[in-house]
């Protein structure tokens, strides 16, 4: 057990330096400690990223406010959380292409194209879509630092909810995702209404409010991508196509 800390040299008295905050390391590395650090810091796939995500779904304006004012023990980060659940999307995608051949489900397939996608260009659209709101309705309680943070814990928590709709489709009797209107409606039902439900609690506004400016803010975030680049190109951007079955 190394006693000091190997990147200040200060005695060590627990698991961290207390002085620079380096963990202890004690050891060579193996490959089940990298693996193991990848996930903690990277996917955090534990108990704070399950924590998290039920209490966005439960609270979502208490879970931002509390990560404002400093109560974070117990969750994890908006950038953290928003990564996780893009990865949890593409096992979830990876999961079904596997699974809808044996139950002889292919609708499942076509949710896919929502799931997944470029992380940063899904950040990027995060902090575009955040902007705007900023621009359009004025800021009384929260700067625009702030408001990022709570779009990016909403964008990832859509993300989730989208992903459980094909599994969904698989386990219900009907095709769910056989039609392509079908699964327009339901993924922008999604993506209005969980992100309507968050701004009403976190903005503290009227639920007809929210609606209606979540509504305004993605017409207009969507419209002028659309307008720069045209559909195609941000049909491309924002859902590249999931990666073909072997």
């Amino acid at each position: 057990m190394s006693e000091r800390c190997p990147n200040c040299s200060t005695t060590l008295a627990g698991e961290y330096c207390h002085a620079c905050g380096q963990r202890r390391i004690d050891g060579r590395l193996t490959v089940r400690e990298f693996l193991s650090d990848v996930v903690r810091r990277v996917f955090r796939f534990d108990k704070a990223f399950a924590r998290t995500f039920w209490d966005m779904l439960r609270m979502p304006g208490a879970l931002v406010a509390d990560y404002l004012e400093g109560r974070r023990q117990g969750r994890i980060d908006p950038i953290h959380f928003f990564i996780s659940s893009v990865f949890v999307q593409l096992v979830i995608a990876g999961v079904t292409r596997a699974i809808a051949p044996l139950v002889l489900r292919a609708s499942a397939l076509g949710w896919l194209e929502r799931l997944g996608g470029v992380v940063t260009v899904k950040i990027l659209i995060i902090f575009w879509m955040a902007s705007i709101w900023s621009l359009l309705f004025r800021q009384v309680r929260y700067n625009l630092a702030e408001i990022y943070v709570f779009a990016t814990y909403v964008f990832g928590t859509v993300g989730l909810l989208w992903a459980i709709v094909p599994v969904v489709d698989l386990l219900v009797p009907l095709p769910l995702g056989a039609s392509p209107a079908v699964i327009a409606v339901v993924m922008l039902g999604i993506e209005i209404g969980y992100t309507s439900y968050a701004v009403k609690q976190f903005a503290r506004l009227p639920v007809l409010v929210a609606f209606l400016r979540v509504g305004i803010v993605l017409a207009i975030g969507y419209g002028v991508l659309v307008a720069l680049v045209g559909v195609e190109r941000a049909i491309g951007l924002l859902l590249p196509p999931m990666p073909a079955p072997s």
